[in-house]
């Protein structure tokens, strides 16, 4: 159906409403009455791409932040200012209705979603056709929606599913203790509980030790023709698996874990001025104020939302 106030009484229906990529779906465009002193009509197919932007800021804001002084604060061309939250249409097909005369009435097409295609999510990308059509008078924009849903065989939004599972990385802390998180897969299905193990092994003898897994979402942001705002990373829901756990060198400790995925969870994918992946994440904190920092660690697993 149309979503913009701008229909001008046209409806627009895509069909079938949830497909996979290499799928073809068909839009079905009708009006109440013709539509008069048309001088063209063109149906856009593509998506509307979520990201999050700096509004008053350097081209490397993100990466500098806090460098500026509180002095500037508010004024265009420092650091300073907000991030927000926008959505861009990117057409990934055009398509030119034929007139026979200036009036509009009906007209059909279809499209074979690609197989790059992202996966709908409120995070990523809204897939949808758009129908533009410019009048001696006000011009009709009108849209139509359907979701693309991506399965493990899919590889949507040019994300790599085939491989050996990527390997844990530390993204925080000295390595007092390494961290290890174990998985006996790296592709997994919205809703699905992500089950694997927790290696710590001590390199020396440290305080006592409380560990949490969770997963973990982050989006990248690279707009083609704004300043990029800085990475957001969300864990969901937290997972205790232990505290008071004792480190000593050359000990081994395996605690094994569950953490569920949100059954809404957005899949991997990219899309061009946004990205979206998963990770499962463990904390690992340490008793009292004289030991080690934080040790944070992270595994990526790519997350799918069909079967």
């Amino acid at each position: 159906m149309g979503l913009f106030d701008r229909s001008g009484g046209v409806r627009l229906a895509v069909a079938p409403g949830v497909v996979r990529p290499g799928t073809t779906v068909t839009a079905q465009i009708t009006t109440g009455s013709p539509i008069g002193r048309v001088t063209a009509a063109t149906l856009e197919w593509g998506y509307d791409n979520a990201y999050r932007y700096h509004w008053a800021g350097r081209a490397d804001a993100a990466a500098s932040a806090g460098n500026d002084s509180l002095l500037t604060a508010g004024q265009v061309g420092t650091n300073y200012g907000s991030e927000r939250e926008t959505r861009d249409w990117v057409c990934v097909q055009r398509v030119d209705l034929q007139l026979a005369t200036d009036e509009f009435a009906e007209a059909a097409a279809d499209f074979r979603v690609p197989s790059w295609a992202p996966g709908s999510s409120s995070e990523l990308v809204r897939w949808g056709c758009r129908l533009l059509i410019a009048r001696r008078g006000r011009d009709i924009d009108a849209r139509g929606e359907f979701v693309v849903v991506i399965g493990a065989s899919d590889a949507g939004g040019g994300v790599e599913v085939a491989g050996p599972p990527p390997a844990t990385e530390r993204y925080w802390g000295d390595g007092a203790t390494d961290v290890e998180l174990l998985l006996s897969e790296s592709v997994f299905v919205a809703g699905q509980t992500i089950s694997g193990e927790v290696v710590l092994q001590p390199r020396s003898d440290l305080p006592e030790g409380d560990l949490a897994v969770s997963a973990q979402l982050r989006r990248d942001f690279h707009p083609l023709e704004r300043y990029p705002a800085q990475t957001t990373e969300a864990d969901r829901r937290i997972v205790q698996l232990g505290k008071k756990i004792p480190l000593r060198a050359g000990g081994r400790t395996v605690l094994p874990f569950e953490v569920p995925l949100p059954a809404d969870a957005a899949p991997s994918g990219q899309a061009v001025h946004s990205s979206v992946s998963w990770s499962i994440a463990a904390r690992l904190m340490y008793a009292g104020f004289s030991g080690p920092g934080i040790e944070r660690v992270r595994r990526p697993i790519v997350v799918v939302n069909a079967v």
